[in-house]
């Protein structure tokens, strides 16, 4: 009877530990999910004479609170139209990224950069209600836009397996659409 006793406690012991254990890998992918984004940001320009939007390289987009007060910038990229967030202590990590694959110190400076902008979107991203875009002919004020945020599955974050694992994120998406014909300029 008493083996039975501390064998039972024993079981108890290690399914005790086992669930802590599953509840720190856990709330270490929520913890992670909610203290780290990414966020797309498309930028269009159309214009009344083509159906299709146009790209504006080096475009500056001020993203603002509901109050108007600056949240953070970007600048278009000069081949396709997406908006490159500027960290306001590392800067645009894009130019990094371009070099990331030529050495593995131009890699572990990506990696750098990117977990600095990871960590820094999700503390503003949700409060963007508008924009402001400057361009070399164009300037658009007080645009109101809707971000949209898409959590990754957190819970799976600690899977092996190449298309379900790895550190999960949250996702932030925008996509801004403006016509030439509202410029002021």
């Amino acid at each position: 009877m008493m083996f039975c006793e501390q064998g039972l406690g024993v079981i108890v012991r290690i399914m005790l530990t086992i669930a802590i254990i599953i509840g720190f890998i856990l709330g270490y992918g929520y913890w992670h999910s909610s203290t780290h984004a990414s966020f797309y940001i498309q930028l269009d320009f159309m214009d009344a004479n083509s159906e299709k939007p146009k790209t504006i390289p080096k475009a500056q987009i001020l993203f603002l609170d509901s109050e108007g007060r600056f949240l953070a910038n970007g600048i278009s990229d000069e081949q396709i139209n997406y908006v490159h967030l500027i960290h306001p202590e590392v800067g645009d990590c894009h130019e990094v990224e371009k070099l990331a694959s030529s050495s593995k110190e131009a890699g572990k400076s990506w990696q750098e950069c990117f977990e600095h902008l990871s960590t820094w979107i999700p503390k503003w991203a949700s409060k963007v209600r508008h924009v402001d875009i400057e361009t070399q002919n164009c300037i658009l004020k007080n645009i109101p836009v809707s971000v949209s945020k898409y959590d990754s599955d957190w819970f799976l974050w600690w899977v092996p397996h190449p298309h379900i694992g790895g550190k999960p994120y949250s996702y932030y998406s925008l996509s801004i659409t403006v016509e030439e014909k509202n410029c002021v300029n």
